[in-house]
């Protein structure tokens, strides 16, 4: 498996002084900010000796040319990044060994400065480290043999350049900008050559065809649509080439004529198969949006064992977005962390925006000039700068009117296509069918991250250490182990992995040409291609078209959601009247459209999902399109809880079904273990408790069958995790109210002893949480309200008390509750969103409405622990801040009246009058065809708490409460 790596891995041998001669005395003037850089640039100029006179004997040059100086300073930070954690690793080591003199950390950096450059010092470090050095010498090396290729190609093509935009003829090249972007196939890279009259061009070291091709291609589509796409000229040069340099502008045309060149370009890029052309890989100038990188056009499928996950929905809808309009770059797309709660950086061509935070981590110098001086890895901001218009940049022209403008042009391409297929597939056919690409097996950034630990200074010294490093791409390889063997012996050598392909082959080839694979694909990139086109239909382009929707949901802004609604009926008119039938009419419609949306599994064993903005926390921020998850609060359950209560009120059997299909599996993962890998450490409505929830739920709607409530109680006490938090929506707060329910519902004996154990367990937790917290004063988390505050783990902790009898979590939750009253403001009488705010809100999650659903439950437990005057003045909150927001559980109408339920139970006339008919009229005004009507984030998400599911649950509620609980208390 590693027979190449082990020829790449040569021991290296003694170090010569003339390779690596010692620097000379330590001057702090040269180390200005104390960051070595006088160190590196020592070596970058010994390892270069000869390579300013051979620079200088080129004949394409200026005079006045800056060609060496640019290298040597390009080559600092690469040698840096090699050598800097080898250094400070020592200068760690001898501040330990107090062999550092010196008061003061800065009179000890330079001590070990003048220890590097000693005699003594330089023979340590190279007889300690040679690899390191080597590796630094050879890659800078390998860079001034790049930089002499690329002025020997100018000499040779100078006549032929001037036929590139930009280029006058006879202007002498005045700038090599060297390693633009990453090195592949031996440390080569792209550059831009630079003339004296400021001009310039990009070199490429590859086959330009595909550029070539797609051009043309462009210009195909211009004639035949009339549409007016820039395209660029290219100077092949047989395995390398020369691109007219596309200078970075506004768009003269506007703003609305940019997004319909954007949607034009999408569709073609679509038709072609394109992916990765991100941010990066196009270039608005004055005529409009530029692809300036085409590598990844046609791109096939790869062959791969195929897992019991591919089986699944999931792996379907997933598999359908990377081959959908959202998977090309172009749109909107947020990459993110992989942590809940977290905004990741949108790098889409329209979404992108300088000063975000970047989803990676880099190495960056802490405390420099100082003995304590380190490098860490830590997460900046993006500043890569760019023309092309973003969404939130073109103020201009609304968010819905640039995404209905790319939508109208891409629309156009497609249709355009769908009726001439033969015409558009032997169009790509002619322009592309000759050219190579380049497969992206896997994201750039990984093989970046294993670069970067491939020089840590301990896989330096140790060679175990170094291969099992690299051998990490083998974890993912799936079958395809050839191809792993191949990254792993191209980051050996410092290199970024690259592979490519031939239009019309199925074999993989290393960057050398070298087959790798011979039937590494599913088909041929012209294959598909042609496919893809061959399968366009109406239904094909609407989903393209629907999939554009997804991509700028997080782009609307959350303050269009405002419903307006007013909870309280005005004197006049009588109480609003709706009966079943339209009510159970619109309930059908969103049934209807969740059954039409369903994504079902090729294997049974895995649940259905259904695509949309992807919530990534219970406060979301991102709102990427994704498949469903498996929590309740965004995710499948919630929609199968819908569906079956849709199937019970109608008798439809494709409601029943659809429902089942989330089900039915689920209770399958429920009963064969595998709570654990999806859980983690998340509760409550985000963790498997949730599923649990959710299947006992439906099976009640449904009439019965599945895993009993005992079983299900079990199974959470002894196949999952203890969540590491208390709260209700991700914590064990919401768990011990899900047990509560369970125990509520239990039939039998055993079932009702089962999910005692099962609350007790989890009561347990809570109060472990609690003792940890350290709050004698009741604030166990820092917010006050219901979804993750205090008043949220309070009001299951005290029902669990008075079933079971426990008096500590009774003095507990009683604790809470009170710090939550207390909490109460004294200059406008409202309550802080957290504890020591001053930010307020008003919904179910944070906030009045919140506040009071949990004092009316604690209300039930102990009487009088929240006054009449409290009770009312949250009640004053509610009416006024908590409705007219938005439409949802979380964070709106609905959540609000799930309060204002609640209180009719526990405190008759605590909302006065007026409210008798409130949800009658809130459907009328606000649920009734909500998605027709609106065009908001809430109208694309498919979940119960912030989705349309939610709107057919309080439907649902509305006709029956008995029969459909609150799922905001998790009832």
């Amino acid at each position: 498996m590693f027979r190449r790596l082990q020829e790449a891995e040569a021991a290296p041998g003694t170090l010569s002084d003339e390779d690596f001669p010692a620097p000379g005395p330590y001057d702090p003037e040269l180390d200005a900010e104390g960051r070595l850089v006088d160190y590196f640039r020592h070596f970058v100029l010994a390892w270069t000796r000869d390579l300013e006179a051979e620079v200088s004997d080129s004949s394409c040059l200026s005079e006045d040319n800056t060609v060496f100086a640019d290298f040597v300073a390009a080559q600092i930070p690469v040698v840096a990044e090699l050598l800097a954690r080898t250094l400070l690793r020592e200068l760690f080591l001898r501040r330990s060994g107090e062999l550092l003199q010196g008061e003061s950390p800065e009179e000890r950096y330079r001590s070990f400065r003048e220890w590097t450059n000693s005699a003594e010092g330089h023979r340590e470090l190279l007889s300690r480290h040679p690899r390191a050095f080597e590796t630094a010498r050879d890659r800078v090396r390998t860079a001034g043999t790049g930089l002499l290729h690329i002025l020997s190609q100018v000499e040779l093509h100078r006549e032929r350049l001037d036929s590139l935009p930009g280029v006058t003829a006879g202007s002498a090249v005045s700038a090599v900008l060297a390693g633009q972007g990453d090195t592949h196939n031996g440390g080569r890279s792209v550059a831009h050559v630079v003339f004296a009259d400021g001009g310039r061009v990009l070199y490429k070291p590859r086959p330009l065809d595909s550029e070539v091709g797609f051009n043309a291609l462009v210009g195909w589509f211009n004639e035949r649509l009339g549409t007016s796409l820039p395209t660029v000229a290219v100077l092949p040069c047989r395995n390398e080439g020369f691109v007219e340099y596309v200078r970075a502008g506004d768009p003269r045309s506007g703003s609305g004529e940019y997004f319909a060149r954007i949607g034009q370009l999408l569709g073609i890029l679509y038709l072609v198969k394109a992916i990765d052309i991100h941010f990066e890989n196009v270039v608005t100038c004055a005529d409009g949006p530029v692809v300036v990188d085409t590598e990844t056009l046609l791109t096939p499928r790869l062959v791969t064992q195929e897992s019991d996950t591919d089986r699944s929905a999931t792996a379907v809808a997933h598999s359908a977005l990377g081959e959908s309009v959202t998977g090309i770059g172009v749109l909107p797309f947020t990459m993110r962390k992989g942590k809940p709660g977290e905004a990741g950086m949108d790098v889409g061509v329209i979404g992108y925006d300088p000063g975000q935070e970047v989803p990676y981590k880099s190495l960056q110098f802490r405390n420099p000039g100082r003995d304590d001086m380190f490098v860490e890895l830590a997460q900046g901001t993006s500043a890569n700068a760019t023309t092309n218009l973003s969404v939130s940049r073109a103020t201009d022209l609304p968010v819905r009117q640039q995404r209905d403008t790319v939508k109208r042009e891409l629309r156009r391409v497609l249709e355009y296509a769908a009726s001439h297929k033969e015409e558009v597939a032997g169009a790509v056919e002619e322009f592309l069918s000759g050219a190579p690409f380049r497969f992206l097996h896997h994201a750039t950034v990984f093989y970046s991250q294993l670069l970067r630990m491939v020089t840590h200074p301990e896989a330096m010294v140790d060679p175990l250490v170094r291969k099992a490093v690299l051998s990490r791409v083998f974890l993912g390889a799936r079958g395809t182990y050839e191809i792993a063997e191949d990254e792993a012996r191209q980051l050996a050598e410092g290199d970024v992995p690259y592979f490519c392909y031939s239009a019309n082959s199925r074999a993989l080839l290393a960057g050398d040409g070298r087959v790798v694979l011979d039937d590494a694909f599913e088909e041929s990139g012209m294959d598909a291609a042609r496919a893809r086109i061959t399968g366009l239909d109406r239904e094909a382009i609407d989903h393209q078209s629907t999939l554009v929707d997804l991509s700028f949901v997080a782009k609307l802004p959350l303050s269009d959601d405002v419903t307006g609604f007013t909870p309280l009926r005005s004197s006049g008119p009588a109480p609003a009247r709706v009966d079943r039938s339209r009510f159970l009419e619109e309930a059908v419609r969103v049934g209807d459209m969740l059954v039409d949306g369903m994504i079902d599994s090729p294997d049974e064993r895995f649940p259905a999902v259904w695509l949309g903005p992807q919530v990534a926390a219970p406060e979301g921020e991102e709102w990427t399109p994704g498949a469903s998850g498996y929590d309740l609060y965004t995710g499948m359950p919630g929609i199968a809880l819908a569906l079956a209560g849709v199937a019970r009120e109608t008798g439809e059997e494709r409601f029943r079904r659809a429902a089942l299909r989330v089900v039915e599996p689920l209770e399958g993962l429920l009963l064969g273990g595998s709570l654990r890998t999806l859980s983690g450490v998340v509760g409550g409505m985000c963790g498997p408790d949730g599923i649990v929830y959710t299947a006992a739920t439906a099976r009640r709607l449904l009439g019965g069958g599945g895993t009993s409530v005992g079983e299900m109680a079990r199974v959470l006490v002894s196949d999952t995790d203890p969540p590491n938090l208390a709260d209700f929506v991700t914590g064990s707060a919401g768990t011990l109210a899900i047990c509560l329910s369970l125990h509520r519902n239990a039939t039998d004996e055993e079932d009702r002893k089962l999910t005692a154990e099962a609350a007790e367990v989890f009561a347990g937790h809570v109060m472990a949480s609690v003792r940890e917290s350290g709050a004698a004063d009741g604030r166990v988390t820092e917010y006050t309200g219901y979804a993750h505050g205090a008043i949220g783990i309070a009001s299951p902790l005290l029902e669990y008390a008075s079933v079971f009898g426990d008096r500590e979590a009774a003095e507990a939750g009683t604790r809470m509750a009170e710090a939550v009253r207390d909490a109460q403001r004294g200059h406008d009488r409202d309550w802080p969103r957290g504890w020591d705010e001053d930010r307020v809100s008003y919904a179910w999650c944070h906030g009045a409405p919140g506040i009071l659903l949990g004092a009316l439950q604690v209300t039930r437990h102990v009487p009088g622990l929240f006054p009449e005057e409290t009770l009312g003045r949250l009640a004053e909150l509610t009416l006024a801040r908590g409705f007219g927001n938005n439409p949802t559980y979380c964070h709106g109408d609905l959540g609000s009246l799930e309060t204002v339920l609640l209180a009719e139970q526990v405190s008759p006339g605590l909302f006065g009058d007026g409210v008798d008919d409130l949800y009658p009229r809130l459907f009328t005004e606000v649920v009734e065809r909500y998605s027709e009507r609106s065009d908001t984030k809430y109208t694309y998400s498919n979940g119960i708490m912030l989705g349309q599911a939610g709107l057919i649950w309080s439907i649902l509620r509305h006709l029956d409460p008995e029969a459909y609980p609150s799922v905001v208390r998790l009832e």
